[in-house]
């Protein structure tokens, strides 16, 4: 099972670790791009990072987090959104302001995976 419950992801949060979102294609100023999503706790409350990346991938590199930003002024890592007090909170944010699904929430570095199927599906369905 891939994606996190609910319930899961904010015990991962709790627990330290981060947890990542594919958002899937987007259309900015800047082109045609991904998006992503992370959930970062820390030391002052849970940091949300959104990325808006150039669509490098080949079959062999799949890692969107290592993918140039859209916006060549943006972070090389993404752009942070706020950072807020509980898990609850950051989880909240991002599911109503960022589109984040509860349902599709993933283990830090499983995002890459979430492209790899988005990149088949696209090659099935053109």
């Amino acid at each position: 099972m891939r994606h996190l419950a609910p319930a899961l992801a904010l015990g991962a949060l709790r627990r330290g670790k981060q947890i990542e979102q594919f958002l899937g294609a987007i259309e900015s100023d800047f082109g045609p791009g991904l998006r992503w999503i992370a959930l970062s706790p820390g030391s002052t409350g849970v940091t949300v990072y959104l990325s808006d990346v150039e669509d490098v991938g080949t079959d062999i590199f799949l890692d969107i987090t290592e993918f140039p930003p859209l916006d060549p002024e943006d972070e090389t890592w993404g752009r942070e959104i706020a950072v807020l007090p509980t898990p609850e909170d950051a989880l909240q944010l991002a599911e109503r302001d960022l589109t984040a699904d509860p349902e599709r929430w993933v283990n830090q570095g499983i995002v890459c995976d979430e492209y790899q199927d988005f990149r088949t599906a696209r090659r099935s369905n053109p």
